[in-house]
């Protein structure tokens, strides 16, 4: 199984998580790593950076971010980058909902699927 790491703005990747779990009617093993405004960016980086060592496996881990450019995303992409793992940013519940459902595939599959998981949930009625 790959590890699944969020990384976000105060409060997104922990509700994000419960929306998952709510809906998939089980627990999810993943990592949230809230990244406050006031935090100090290198202190977050050494919270991630220990976080991700925590998370990653022999399939290795995606790391699934908030907003591109964003503190998160850039320290996440920092961090991850240690580790050559894939990040991905612009996290919806499709998308999460779409990794959580094929977490046995390598790391840069979940990547992709990330992707299309959450391109899929954009939808204009």
């Amino acid at each position: 199984m790959t590890g699944l790491v969020l990384v976000t703005h105060s409060g997104l990747g922990e509700s994000m998580r419960r929306q998952a779990e709510v809906i998939l009617g089980r627990m999810i093993q993943m990592t949230t790593v809230s990244v406050s405004y006031s935090a100090d960016p290198d202190t977050a980086l050494e919270e991630l950076i220990g976080a991700l060592a925590m998370s990653v496996d022999q399939d290795g881990a995606v790391v699934l971010t908030d907003l591109p450019g964003a503190t998160p995303h850039n320290l996440a992409t920092r961090a991850a980058a240690r580790r050559d793992l894939p990040v991905v940013s612009g996290l919806n519940l499709p998308m999460l909902l779409k990794v959580i459902n094929h977490i046995d595939k390598p790391a840069s599959e979940l990547a992709e699927l990330a992707c299309l998981g959450g391109h899929q949930g954009i939808i204009e009625t």
